[in-house]
C-alpha cells in the first residue's frame, strides 16, 4: 500500500466547504439527528439558555455539534451548524442550481425535497419500555423544530432567520418497517421530512452564509413518557435517509448526557471533544481527481482509568487508507501506523475537562475522474482490548464530484418511467 506523506495530510475539512454547504443543508436537515454515529452531548440545565446564543461549534463541511439535556421525562436536543460562503440560486428544469466561487451545486434540492425524507429509530426507556415520541421544538427557547439563517443580499448585516416546517410523514413508516423491521419492542421507527409539496427555503437572490455564527439550527425533544430520561443514557438511536432513490443508512449512535449527574454512558464514543484549535471530526467531503483527503474523527474515552483501543475500519469503494493518530498537545504530530487493525491509548475522563481523546486520520488519493457520481463511506471502529463490550464505531462521508442522489445506480430511459420508490 503506498502511503501518503505527513506533510499531505488534509487537516482542515473546512478547505472545499464552499462547494458542498447546501447539500449537506439537505442531506444533514435532519440527518444531523443521525451525525454518523456521533454521540449525543449534555448538557446541565443551567446551560440552556445559552445555547442558541452561543456560536456554533463546527461547521457544516465537517461534523455537527449536539447538545443535549435531561428534563424530568424530556431529552432536549440541540444542533447547530455553521456555514461559509456565497451562493447565488439559478432556476433550472430539474430544480434550484446554486452557484458559488468554486463552481455549481447540482440542482437536486428540489427533488430531494420531494422524495427524501429521515427514519429515525426512537428508543424506548427502560425499565417500562413504554412507547416514546419525538417532539418538534423545545419551547420556551426553541418552538421551531428547524432554523435556516442567512444575510441576503451578501453585503447586508441584517441576518435573516426563516423556520423550516417539519412533520411526521407516517405514510412512509410502514415501508421502513418492512425494510427494516423492529421486533425487540424496545424502539419503533419515526419518519419524518418536510410537509408534502413543501421545498427547502432557498432566498431567491444571491445570499450569504456566515462561520462566524450558526446557518442551521435544530431542536427536538424525545418523551420518554413514564421513564426519567437519564433511564435511557446509552440507548441506541438508528437514522436512516432515503435520498428519493436509495435509502443510506440505517446509522446507529447512543444517547450520551455529559454532566456530573447523568450516568456515564457509553463508556467510549466518536464526538467532538477534541482540541477546539484543531479540525473538526468529518462528516462529509467533496473529493478531488488524485488529490489526497483526510476523514478526521475524535475517538473519546468517558471511562476513568485509562484504555487502549483496537481500531479496526472499512470502506465502501474498497479503498485503502494510510492511518495516522494524533494526541490533542496543541503541536503534536501525527504518527502513523503500519495499517488496521492497530491499537490506541486514550487517557481517563476528567468531571471539569470531559473525555480523554485522541485524534484519529485516515488518508487516501482517490483515483476517481471529474464526473464520478460516486459516494464513499468510511465506517471505523474502536473496541477496549480488554473489555470487547465497551466499543464504539462512527462513519464519514466522501463524495466524488459528480455526485448525484441516484449515485450513478439508476437510468430511466422515456417514456418507461416506473416509480420504484415513494
Amino acid at each position: 500500500m503506498k502511503r501518503a506523506k505527513v506533510d499531505q495530510l488534509v487537516w482542515n475539512p473546512k478547505g472545499n466547504r464552499t462547494k458542498h454547504h447546501l447539500l449537506i443543508f439537505a442531506f444533514l436537515l435532519l440527518v444531523t439527528g443521525l451525525a454518523c454515529t456521533i454521540s449525543f452531548l449534555g448538557w446541565s440545565e443551567d446551560s440552556l439558555r445559552h445555547i442558541r446564543g452561543g456560536p456554533a461549534d463546527m461547521n457544516m463541511s465537517s461534523s455537527a455539534t449536539f447538545e443535549a439535556t435531561a428534563q424530568g421525562q424530556y431529552m432536549g436536543l440541540w444542533i447547530e451548524l455553521s456555514g461559509a460562503g456565497v451562493y447565488t440560486p439559478t432556476t433550472m428544469a430539474r430544480g434550484v442550481s446554486l452557484s458559488t466561487s468554486q463552481g455549481e451545486i447540482p440542482p437536486f434540492l428540489d427533488e430531494l425535497a420531494s422524495k427524501g425524507y429521515l427514519a429515525i429509530r426512537v428508543p424506548h426507556a427502560p425499565p417500562t419500555y413504554t412507547a416514546s415520541s419525538l417532539v418538534p421544538g423545545i419551547p420556551p427557547w426553541d418552538p421551531n423544530a428547524v432554523l435556516f439563517s442567512y444575510y441576503s443580499p451578501p453585503s447586508t448585516t441584517t441576518l435573516t432567520i426563516v423556520p423550516i416546517s417539519v412533520t411526521r410523514r407516517t405514510e412512509y413508516e410502514s415501508l421502513v418497517n418492512d425494510r427494516f423491521p423492529i421486533t425487540d419492542g424496545q424502539s419503533h421507527w419515526e419518519v419524518w421530512w418536510l410537509p408534502k409539496g413543501e421545498k427547502f427555503p432557498i432566498p431567491n437572490q444571491p445570499f450569504r452564509l456566515d462561520e462566524n455564527g450558526w446557518s442551521l439550527a435544530l431542536s427536538f425533544r424525545i418523551d420518554f413518557v413514564d421513564s426519567a430520561a437519564f433511564a435511557c443514557a446509552g440507548c441506541p438511536i438508528d437514522v436512516l435517509l432515503y435520498n428519493g432513490y436509495i435509502f443510506i443508512g440505517p446509522y446507529e449512535t447512543a444517547i450520551r448526557y455529559t454532566n456530573r449527574s447523568a450516568p456515564h454512558e457509553p463508556l467510549l464514543a466518536f464526538g467532538a471533544h477534541c482540541s477546539d484549535d484543531k479540525p473538526s471530526s468529518t462528516l462529509w467531503q467533496y473529493i478531488t481527481p488524485t488529490k489526497p483527503f483526510t476523514h478526521v474523527l475524535c475517538l473519546e474515552n468517558w471511562d476513568t482509568v485509562t484504555r487502549t483501543f483496537t481500531i479496526s475500519a472499512t470502506s465502501s469503494q474498497g479503498w485503502e487508507y494510510a492511518y495516522y493518530y494524533r494526541t490533542t498537545t496543541t503541536g503534536a504530530k501525527p504518527i502513523p501506523t503500519s495499517g488496521i487493525p492497530f491499537t490506541v491509548t486514550v487517557g481517563p475522563s476528567s468531571d471539569f475537562w470531559g473525555p480523554g481523546s485522541l485524534w484519529l486520520l485516515a488518508v487516501h488519493t482517490p483515483t476517481i475522474v471529474i464526473t464520478d457520481t460516486m459516494r464513499e463511506t468510511f465506517h471505523i471502529m474502536a473496541t477496549s482490548v480488554t473489555s470487547p463490550n465497551v466499543r464504539a464505531n462512527t462513519i464519514s462521508f466522501a463524495a466524488a464530484p459528480g455526485y448525484q442522489l441516484d449515485e450513478g445506480r439508476f437510468k430511466i430511459y422515456l417514456p418507461l418511467v416506473v416509480n420504484w420508490y415513494p
